[in-house]
């Protein structure tokens, strides 16, 4: 651990050092190794994923070559040894996931996503690739993410640096999926999206157009229904599951997640009405570019609820827009 720790700060003041690099094919070399260096760091433990694909492999094929003949009751030594082995190395590759991470490795991984958004596309690619890596084998990871990654969005911010943002959001599994089923940054990467007409830049706003495509087909309905009827069958087969289970459930535990999935529902709703004001302060406004109006009428659209009345404020936006002059945002109104 203490070398580890020597080559992680010895990593970290590099990335600091060379967070800028890159005017040339020789420095841009170098980043690419650092950042190839940061990655094997943070992922490497035990064995990799390709040494344990290819262990399972020659383990089926020797299983599927080597049969029993008729009275034999054991396998061949061999095969025992390649089952022993590949369980030893699936061992390995579990404990690999879902990692705690240190203060160290927030470092690193902050540093991995100042990468991704490099200005240089070379730099961007080895990074963004390796962050994909980094993001499945520690936890939270998207906690660090997402507020560097919408500072990026903002206007005055080069485009190459958004364009990095934007493959980020769209490629990392932890970026529009996660975000579309979870309120707590539906809101801000809503905003940078309708926001993002500053940059006039054909391919940043093609790579927009798709993010907010994929953002508005992923949102979840919000649904705040906490369903407490006709349980009695269900309760009554529960307690006779727990006379018969060695391990009885813990009350305090039940509670607390009845709590917390409450906790979250409010919140939900908060967010949903914050959400609401500030949409429709974008669409609303008058120099906004047809295509945002649109954009922001289909994210109204989308999280339209039908658990409870409909809301005022949506009613009297798309009634208003009956009488559009485009009859793309006029078709919302019709809606």
């Amino acid at each position: 651990m203490s070398f580890r720790s020597t080559a992680g700060e010895t990593l970290h003041r590099a990335a600091v050092l060379m967070r800028g690099a890159g005017e040339s094919d020789n420095s841009v070399d170098t980043v690419k190794l650092l950042v190839t260096t940061i990655g094997t760091l943070l992922t490497a433990y035990g064995i990799r994923s390709k040494q344990f694909s290819n262990a399972q492999a020659a383990y089926t094929g020797m299983m599927a070559s080597k049969k029993l003949y008729e009275g034999q009751r054991k396998h061949h030594r061999s095969i025992l040894m390649a089952g022993v082995s590949v369980h030893h190395q699936n061992r390995l590759t579990t404990l690999a996931y879902y990692r705690i991470r240190s203060a160290l490795d927030d470092n690193l991984i902050r540093s991995m996503l100042d990468f991704c958004i490099s200005p240089f596309l070379r730099v961007r690619r080895t990074a963004q690739s390796q962050l994909e890596t980094i993001a499945k084998m520690y936890r939270g990871v998207w906690v660090l993410c997402f507020p560097m990654l919408f500072e990026a969005l903002q206007p005055g911010t080069d485009p190459d640096v958004m364009k990095g943002a934007l493959y980020v959001l769209r490629y990392n599994h932890v970026g529009l999926t996660r975000i579309a089923y979870d309120w707590r940054q539906l809101v801000q990467l809503t905003e940078c999206l309708l926001h993002a007409n500053h940059e006039n830049k054909a391919s940043v706003q093609a790579l927009v157009a798709k993010a907010t495509e994929e953002l508005i087909s992923n949102i979840k309905e919000p649904l705040s229904f906490d369903l407490d009827i006709r349980t009695e069958g269900v309760e009554a087969a529960a307690d006779n599951l727990v006379q018969i289970i060695r391990i009885k459930p813990d009350a305090e535990i039940i509670t607390g997640l009845h709590n917390g999935i409450t906790e979250r529902l409010v919140q939900q709703d908060s967010e949903w009405d914050v959400f609401i004001d500030r949409v429709l302060a974008i669409a609303t406004n008058p120099q906004l570019n047809w295509r945002y109006t649109l954009s922001a009428c289909r994210f109204l659209l989308a999280v339209t609820r039908r658990d409870r009345p409909v809301d005022t404020r949506l009613a009297r936006f798309f009634v208003e827009n009956v009488h559009n002059l485009h009859p793309r945002i006029r078709d919302f109104g019709i809606v």
